[in-house]
């Protein structure tokens, strides 16, 4: 029996993943619930887990192969003998009998040049991708203009001023990774479709600083859970989307899904790329919940432990570039969602109290809104209304 091990669809907003790794590769034996490949979307890595027992009869895409989701990407069989279901023709172009090689590798189609199409086995792709050629500048000697691995050796070894995509002195080539081209795309399509549009403001976060300070001095004591400034804008932002509902919102085929769970996705930087966790109903948690959840989350993204239930479901993102003493910036909206607030660091100023200028420490919020589901009118008031929870209510403290 031919059982499918399929491109998982790891959240609402993935339409596509990378094969990263092969674990197993064509004829290995593996048990249910043993990781077959690693998955590599925009947000982390994840390990695909084989369906059932078997042997591992087809793998139907190289390591770095793009797949849609729900696709097939191997085939898992009771024996090496079991023939393969019809579909897996569909896998890949068809290959003329004069322009079969030593590989016996599907044609994949990479790239269009010059109106042409560039044709190169899956094992030449690979080659490619792990020297970080672009399989454009190549030129194919095979038949019909077909790159070979050969092809590939040779333009590796060509002298600057044959090699198409030689570089000037000093200068290196560093391929992306799968999870940097997916982000890459992603944010693309972000600022190419979402019209985006940005308000700013400056919380005072003085009186709120002062007692964070204290809390934190406590609990140092006591052993509690210290409060970090990024945990007092998620507790804010989860409030005031509480009374701006509509910008905890996805735009998705010309429509607007408010939902009434706000789950706030906060973004964390590892050498990899961004990974953005989230805090579901981060609305219902006190301020300590908060930086309990936070911490065990930014934990396991630093540790590539990330879940995709870890990452799912997010409404609305925070990014926070204070801790690298960044004054203000603007971000990209994470797509569907409506809406994503960049966060400075605090940084004292002169502020006027009770008739005189006082120092005071000034945190910018820029809020980067998508004008086709949210007004200026709405960005400005839930911006307003950030700032009074951190002023005023200071977040529970």
């Amino acid at each position: 029996m031919i059982t499918k091990v399929i491109m998982p669809k790891l959240g609402e907003t993935m339409e596509e993943g990378a094969i990263g790794k092969w674990l197993k590769k064509e004829g290995d034996k593996v048990e249910k619930g043993e990781v077959v490949f690693e998955c590599a979307t925009d947000k982390a890595n994840f390990e695909v887990e084989a369906p059932k027992s078997g042997v591992l009869r087809k793998a139907l895409y190289p390591e770095g192969a793009m797949v849609k989701v729900i696709e097939p990407v191997a085939y898992i069989a009771d024996s090496m003998e079991e023939p393969l279901p019809v579909e897996q023709k569909k896998e890949a172009a068809p290959v003329k009998a004069a322009e079969r090689t030593e590989s016996a590798a599907p044609v994949i189609k990479t790239a269009e040049v010059s109106g042409g199409r560039i044709f190169a086995s899956p094992i030449v792709k690979k080659l490619a991708a792990d020297k970080g050629i672009d399989l454009s500048l190549v030129k194919g000697t095979g038949p019909g203009g077909r790159i070979v691995e050969k092809d590939i050796r040779d333009y590796i070894s060509a002298p600057a001023s044959i090699a198409g995509a030689a570089l000037p002195p000093g200068v290196k080539a560093i391929p992306l990774s799968n999870m940097r081209k997916i982000i890459a795309q992603r944010l693309q399509k972000s600022m190419q479709e979402a019209p985006h549009f940005y308000v700013q403001m400056d919380a005072d976060m003085t009186a709120v600083a002062k007692l964070r300070a204290a809390y934190n001095e406590k609990a140092k004591k006591t052993g509690g859970v210290s409060i970090s400034v990024n945990d007092l804008v998620i507790y804010a932002v989860a409030r005031a989307l509480k009374k701006f509902e509509l910008l905890n919102s996805h735009f998705v085929n010309n429509e607007i899904r408010q939902f009434s769970d706000i789950n706030v996705g906060v973004a964390v930087a590892l050498e990899a790329g961004l990974v953005v966790p989230v805090l579901k109903k981060a609305d219902t948690l006190s301020l300590v919940e908060i930086a309990k959840v936070s911490k065990e989350l930014a934990v396991k993204a630093k540790e590539n432990k990330l879940t995709p239930e870890d990452m799912a479901g997010g409404t609305f993102t925070i990014s926070n570039m204070g801790m690298l003493e960044v004054d203000m910036f603007t971000a990209i909206i994470n797509p569907p969602q409506v809406c994503i607030l960049a966060v400075g660091t605090l940084k004292t100023n002169p502020v006027f109290s009770n008739g005189n200028f006082v120092p005071g420490q000034l945190m910018k919020l820029v809020l980067s809104s998508d004008h086709r589901a949210v007004d200026g009118m709405h960005a400005a008031k839930f911006l307003y209304s950030v700032r009074e929870i951190l002023e005023k209510e200071k977040c529970g403290l």
